[in-house]
């Protein structure tokens, strides 16, 4: 029973102190210690480090093809005298081996103590990460991600399993954060944890705007990050709160606010001092930068979701924009991972774009298009055809193309676009076909 209960708190547990036990116990109720060696465990994975040293001496006395049981242990410990102490005192084995009734579960525990160590190891070294050593410490992280690998992991069983947690998870809580347009949610899934995610275009075609409208969105219920390189703090909020108020931004600017729609922008306004967002505008950002405020202000309070505006105005070397560019997303991807967040980044189009009759955007068209490509796991282009042509028969209207999307589909959704108010919004269809 007693073996049974540990099993269900193991789930549960933060540490391994219980799991040690019960496999010191195991070892000394049964001789099975080929099981044990066999997940990879060593004494160094025992945080109590006075049961890793029992192992060692349980390894000993196995290897000299001694009877291992307490009594014999309790000996084999005062042969050597090295140690002594309340844990090498015959009341303590025989209290670690009544604790363990049976053996069933002694690969489980041993799992979990290495498991635990190695988790543990991994959560010090990101707590400790800076810029100038992450390669050094991701490269440490990934040793460290490599023990826990072995061949039950790879299993299909293993994978069955996993699928398993993560469709719940999906059923649960959905599957990505939403963008705030249901036809563009319909075709992405959201925004995954873990993700970098490009939304680019040419100028004027609104990306910013879509950007911050995402971010407005998701900022009454999530914390969001913004990193504007371009915009400052106030353009950003004025855009928003014309947005929220349905008030022209024009009309703010000019100062020709009547006494209602004034009532009604500062109302607004001070709606959006309650919203859940950061604003960073410092222009010149690079890469180091945006890691380390994201780590800070994650440390703070858990960050959901970051957004930079946008890649080609960080600071990089120009000289060598292929290279540096690529290395910027690849980081950004890592922060993305670490995080457990998703990230957009936004992505200026080449000119080659207004040489072409169509101008709808291909992933060619993204400057560095190689890199980004390969470590974007969304890209999208937002794409307003009324901007090159005026009879253009979507007027008011913008494409948002998903280009790439490893986890789901691709395609294309129209939405409104108003500039007036700096705000994308989905189609109303009317259903009745009447006006």
């Amino acid at each position: 029973m007693k073996t049974q209960t540990l099993h269900r708190q193991l789930k549960s547990k933060t540490d391994s102190r219980d799991s040690e036990r019960a496999v010191i116990g195991g070892l000394l109720f049964e001789p099975c210690l080929d099981e044990v060696l066999g997940t990879g465990l060593i004494s160094s994975d025992f945080s109590d480090k006075n049961l890793g040293l029992l192992f060692d001496y349980i390894k000993e006395m196995t290897d000299e093809d001694e009877h291992v049981d307490a009594l014999h242990l309790r000996n084999w410990i005062d042969m050597g005298g090295d140690h002594s102490g309340e844990w090498t005192s015959f009341p303590f084995l025989a209290t670690l081996l009544e604790e363990s009734l049976s053996t069933n579960n002694i690969g489980v525990y041993a799992n979990h103590i290495r498991t635990c160590r190695v988790k543990n190891s991994i959560e010090e070294l990101k707590f400790k990460i800076e810029y100038d050593n992450y390669q050094e410490t991701i490269d440490q992280i990934q040793t460290l991600e490599g023990e826990l690998s072995d061949q039950s992991e790879h299993s299909m069983k293993s994978i069955v399993g996993k699928t398993i947690e993560y469709i719940d998870n999906v059923n649960e809580h959905g599957t990505g954060l939403s963008s705030g347009f249901e036809s563009l949610d319909a075709l992405t899934s959201g925004f995954r944890a873990g993700s970098l995610n490009v939304l680019a275009g040419r100028p004027s075609m609104g990306k910013s705007t879509l950007a911050l409208n995402i971010a407005n969105h998701l900022s009454t219920t999530k914390n969001v990050l913004f990193f504007s390189l371009e915009m400052s703090q106030v353009q950003l909020m004025m855009k928003m709160v014309s947005c929220d108020s349905n008030i022209p931004l024009t009309k703010v600017e000019k100062g020709s606010l009547n006494d209602d729609e004034q009532t009604n922008f500062y109302e607004s306004l001070a709606k959006a001092g309650n919203k859940n967002m950061n604003i960073i505008d410092k222009s010149g950002l690079s890469v180091k930068n945006i890691f380390s405020t994201a780590k800070k202000l994650n440390s703070d309070k858990k960050i959901d979701i970051i957004l930079i505006d946008y890649l080609q105005i960080m600071k990089y070397d120009k000289g060598r924009e292929v290279s540096e560019l690529g290395n910027i997303t690849r980081e950004l991807k890592y922060l993305a991972k670490d995080l457990e967040i998703p990230i957009i980044l936004l992505s200026q189009l080449s000119r080659g774009v207004e040489q072409r009759e169509n101008k709808r955007p291909f992933m060619s068209d993204l400057r560095s298009s190689g890199e980004i490509e390969q470590d974007a796991d969304m890209i999208m282009f937002v794409y307003r055809d009324d901007y090159y042509h005026d009879d253009s028969p979507d007027r008011g209207q913008a494409e948002l193309i998903v280009a790439k999307n490893r986890m789901g589909q691709i395609g294309f959704v129209k939405c409104d676009f108003d500039g007036n108010y700096s705000r994308f919004s989905d189609i109303e269809i009317n259903l009745y076909g009447k006006e």
